[in-house]
């Protein structure tokens, strides 16, 4: 279900806006409670008290609209007042004085930066008493599509590029040019084109992105991967039909035969040499014989079981990646699934360590050739369609993890990735074991502690997770629930972010909120998200940072719920009201002003304008090396 808030009609408010509001003398109603904001010269619950008041607005009365050059007209009023005398004094301290009227009109021609400063307008009245405001003007920008000192310039950007009065054209990436009306040259990508493209093998780069565009026969993210054998064609999706040990192009399927077969699929033998050819067949098959004998014994060893990938399987769930999040299924690798295939022969399931709605997760152990191995097993309930996608959303975003780095991800701060098993009833994702359980759980514990003034240390935590959203940033892939129930801390004190879209809590009743989507039933992290995705729908690497904010407040809480406006659990629709008020968390007690300031720019309204990932690490440091002494810094590895 898209929710697009609306408002209720002027006189309602209320949930079902079935409420008549008492507001009186043009006092605005609030939306969700009926409370009147009063006009100036107005008071009390229905703003019907009058009340002695003075007031300054302006004509345009919206600020982002006055631009230098611009006309502007001040509107001072005396409100309930009688009025003996009325002034203004303006910035440079000049003051005009009128007698016996209770409102004055004054016009500012042709605004300039020197006009900015402070108008104040006082009114006496009859007994002597004194009322007075103050507005503050700042004249900076120049209209719209104009520059320069005096303004008198103008930008005709293209590409719906911002104009800014000293640079001009403010091209978005992918452009250049004083207008930004040139693609960026062959090569590059990017804000000012100041990126080079990484791809090969003939692949076209995205100016805006840098994404690679893949020519038919290769894939990965920058096109230098070939097919891999058996495979070809656009995105490698189509399969060779060469027989008898051809080599296939990797580009349009054609089979280079080996001696003595021929045809388009190398499967007709030369008639030439018949005899020869029978002669030397009998090694050939006697070969044949011996490896099925050798692969039948492995298999009954459970050593090859399951591990030829259900190609069906695969295609049919890159289908649904592919509908969800296209930039997930492309990164990708084909047989990504048969090769991280175990064996359930080989897993023992232990005790139980977490439950969520659509599945369980068991501390467990799992054969392989190195010795028994300590995973957290992860099961879902597959007939749920829900927990369908969302255990095959994880298991691909975790083997694209482990892609990008050739699967060595012992430095990463996301949780590695053991194995799948998929082949079985029960499916699993095996992921290593974290003893120290969840950073929550952790909080918790140092608030039960009584270990005040040790913020810097679970800072710490936030760093790594903040590592973690740069590696999600470069596959273009987003979390949707950074959380700290959704952190994971190692034996050796690394938070690694986990529960990529599976695990709901059952018994958080204030965490996750229900929402019904057309042929979708979703639990969503309600006081976590982002208000575009609240309002949308839609999640990106901007929204995970705004998640991470308030992941920031969990940590400077030590675990406390969320709370906004005083309540605990609110709807959709307030919460969205809420946001677009600008409400937001409030600044924890004995938080640092810097470490809230950072919060807060993870929760600004247009996504472009909040820190990256990349940015928020560097304040973290800084924020930390004020909070901890310099020697305990120096003794730490951090991850």
């Amino acid at each position: 279900m898209r929710i697009n808030p609306v408002g209720c009609p002027v006189g309602k408010y209320g949930f079902l806006c079935h409420k008549t509001c008492i507001c009186k003398n043009g006092a605005r109603c609030h939306g969700f409670n009926g409370a009147c904001k009063c006009p100036p010269g107005w008071k009390g619950v229905a703003c019907d008290i009058p009340k002695q008041d003075v007031s300054i607005t302006t004509t345009p009365s919206d600020l982002r609209d006055i631009y230098i050059s611009a006309n502007i007209i001040f509107h001072c009023k005396a409100h309930h007042v009688d009025v003996r005398s009325m002034s203004v004094t303006f910035p440079n301290a000049t003051k005009n004085v009128h007698f016996d009227v209770n409102e004055i009109y004054f016009v500012v021609p042709n605004i300039q930066p020197t006009n900015s400063g402070r108008y104040t307008c006082q009114v006496r009245d009859t007994r002597g008493n004194t009322l007075n405001t103050t507005f503050v003007l700042n004249v900076t920008s120049c209209a719209p599509d104009t520059k320069g000192a005096r303004c008198d310039e103008v930008c005709g950007c293209l590409q719906g590029a911002s104009c800014d009065r000293w640079a001009g054209c403010v091209c978005p990436p992918g452009w250049t040019g004083t207008r930004c009306q040139r693609k960026c040259p062959h090569g590059t990508y990017g804000q000012d084109c100041a990126r080079k493209c990484t791809c090969q093998n003939w692949a076209t780069c995205d100016p805006s992105d840098g994404k690679c565009d893949c020519i038919d026969g290769w894939y990965g993210k920058d096109c230098s991967k070939p097919c891999p054998n058996g495979r070809f064609g656009l995105l490698c999706q189509q399969f060779c039909a060469c027989k008898n040990s051809a080599v296939c192009s990797n580009v349009d399927g054609s089979c280079a035969c080996v001696t003595p077969w021929t045809g388009p699929d190398c499967d007709q033998l030369q008639t030439s040499t018949n005899e020869p050819l029978l002669g030397s067949l009998v090694p050939l098959w006697s070969l044949v014989l011996l490896v099925a004998i050798v692969m039948a014994i492995l298999y009954r060893a459970g050593i090859l079981a399951c591990s030829a990938p259900d190609t069906s399987e695969e295609d049919k769930i890159l289908f649904e990646l592919r509908r969800m999040e296209q930039d997930l299924a492309q990164s990708l690798q084909p047989g990504w699934l048969g090769r991280w295939e175990k064996n359930i022969k080989h897993l023992t399931p232990g005790p139980l360590i977490g439950l969520g709605m659509f599945g369980l997760v068991r501390k467990g152990k799992l054969r392989t050739p190195e010795g028994e191995l300590a995973v957290a097993a992860k099961t879902a309930r597959v007939e749920d369609s829900q927990s369908y996608r969302d255990f095959y959303r994880e298991a691909a975003i975790l083997v694209a993890v482990h892609q990008e780095r050739d699967g060595d991800c012992r430095e990463s701060n996301i949780v590695r990735l053991v194995g799948l098993i998929t082949k079985s009833a029960e499916k699993y994702i095996l992921l290593e074991y974290a003893s120290k359980g969840d950073l929550l759980n952790v909080l918790y514990g140092i608030r039960i502690t009584n270990e005040e003034g040790l913020l810097g240390n679970p800072l710490r935590y936030a760093i790594h997770i903040a590592r973690a959203l740069q590696e999600l940033e470069r596959l273009r892939i987003a979390h949707r629930d950074v959380a700290a129930r959704n952190v994971l801390i190692t034996a050796d004190d690394v938070a690694k972010l986990a529960d990529f879209g599976l695990a709901r809590d059952v018994y958080a009743a204030t965490q996750y909120v229900r929402c019904n989507r057309p042929g979708v039933d979703e639990l969503l992290p309600l006081k976590w998200m982002a208000l575009e995705s609240i309002e949308t729908g839609e999640y990106t690497c901007q929204s995970d940072v705004w998640s991470f904010g308030v992941l920031l407040w969990e940590i400077a809480t030590l675990g406390k719920d969320p709370c906004y406006d005083g309540r605990m659990q609110l709807s959709f629709l307030q919460m969205v009201g809420i946001l677009r008020q600008g409400i937001r968390l409030e600044r924890p007690p004995g938080c640092p002003e810097d470490l809230y300031r950072l919060m807060r720019s993870c929760w600004r309204d247009v996504p472009d304008t909040r820190p990256t990932p990349e940015e928020i690490e560097e304040r973290l440091l800084q924020l930390r090396r004020a909070l901890l002494p310099h020697d305990v810094i120096e003794m730490e590895t951090v991850v």
